[in-house]
Order: C-alpha cells, then sequence, then structure tokens
C-alpha cells in the first residue's frame, strides 16, 4: 500500500513528488486545487490539514504528515535506491536536513510566500526580493566544487531546490549572475523524471483552473 500525495500542480508538494520519482517511491497522488482547497474527486484539504496548505503526505497507516521538509525526508527514507537515500548514521544525512531548512524557510517562507501573496504591496514583495541576492550567493559558492548540495549524489534536499527554480521566473527572481545555480538550475530540471513531472503539472495546473502561480 503506497502513501497518497496531496498535490496541488506547481506548488510546493511538486518538491515531494520529484523526492518520491528520484528515489523511486511508489506514491499515490490526489490532485486538488490549492485556490479552492477542493480535491479532484471530492472533498475538502482542511479537511485533512485544517491550515488548508501542502504538502500534506497520508501514510499506510493513515497517520498524516505536513510540511514539504517532512514529507521529502519521510520519501527518501522509504528509498532503496542506496545512491539517493540518506541514513542517520550517514555524514551527510544532517546536512541533507540542513538544505532542506535551508530551502524551506530562506526560499519558499522567507521568499516565495510573500512574492506569490496577493494581498501584498509591489513595494513589500520588491523588499523580499532584495532578500534573494544574499541567499542566492551563498549557494553558488557551495556549488562551485559540487554537482549537487551533498556533493557527487543527488538527495532529497535537492528535490526541494530544484522546485523552487521551476517557480523563480514565476517570482522575478534572477539568477543570471551566478553561473553555478545557473548550470544547477539547468542540471536539475533537465532530469527527465523532473521534467515529466513539470510538464505534467503545468498541463494539471491549466486543465484545473488553479490560477494561483502568476504567469
Amino acid at each position: 500500500m503506497s502513501a497518497t500525495l496531496m498535490h496541488a500542480p506547481l506548488t510546493c508538494s511538486l518538491a515531494a513528488r520529484f523526492a518520491a520519482a528520484e528515489g523511486g517511491v511508489p506514491i499515490d497522488i490526489a490532485y486538488l486545487n490549492l485556490r479552492t482547497k477542493e480535491f479532484e474527486l471530492g472533498g475538502s484539504l482542511y479537511d485533512i490539514n485544517p491550515l488548508g496548505q501542502v504538502s500534506v503526505l497520508k501514510l499506510p497507516g493513515d497517520e498524516v504528515l505536513t510540511e514539504t521538509s517532512t514529507t521529502i525526508l519521510w520519501l527518501q527514507s522509504q528509498s532503496e535506491n542506496t545512491e539517493f537515500r540518506r541514513n542517520p548514521d550517514d555524514p551527510d544525512y544532517f546536512q541533507m536536513v540542513r538544505w532542506l531548512a535551508f530551502c524551506a524557510t530562506e526560499l519558499h517562507k522567507q521568499i516565495f510566500r510573500v512574492v506569490f501573496y496577493q494581498e501584498a504591496t509591489d513595494e513589500v514583495k520588491e523588499r523580499i526580493r532584495a532578500l534573494a541576492p544574499q541567499r542566492f550567493e551563498l549557494l553558488n559558492n557551495h556549488l562551485s566544487d559540487r554537482p549537487f548540495l551533498l556533493g557527487d549524489r543527488i538527495s532529497a534536499a535537492d528535490a526541494y531546490l530544484a522546485w523552487f527554480f521551476v517557480l523563480s521566473d514565476n517570482a522575478r527572481l534572477d539568477i543570471s549572475e551566478y553561473p553555478n545555480l545557473v548550470a544547477y538550475r539547468e542540471r536539475m530540471l533537465n532530469r527527465p523524471l523532473i521534467r515529466e513531472l513539470i510538464v505534467s503539472d503545468r498541463i494539471k495546473d491549466a486543465e484545473m483552473n488553479q490560477q494561483i502561480i502568476p504567469a
């Protein structure tokens, strides 16, 4: 029996899909429109997560996990791909947790949460965008001598960072001055499994008329 991901196309739950795909972890998908909070097959996200947010993962025993970083951690722990999975006794494990937390706090909630918030003024959004260069510089330096966040092998943390770059253009965040980040983005978004999920999500987003990501 597989876990079920409550998934709104192109939102942060796509990062969990990236992790599942790269780790070879089978999951079921329950599509929902995050704008309306309604599932494609009926019911409300509020019935599962009172905050009305994704990512939400229902485990085989009906236990529910929320928060994208947590769902990604669980998914990678289920992977049988030893090239992808990091166990808690692996020296890289807490580095993976570090970068998951960085993506969650410094990029996702710090920047995207405000820039994509319709009620935020243009002035506020520009002030938040001004925080990005410092974070991009940190990432650019870190990736100067490695293809992925943890070195030579892709990890669950890369799944979260890859999702950020799916929407960075929509958020009007320019990374052109950071060559290592540009190369990383191209490398990650052109991985076959990730590219396929991005394409299918864009199609599904249009089909559902979700309308939460600015063009």
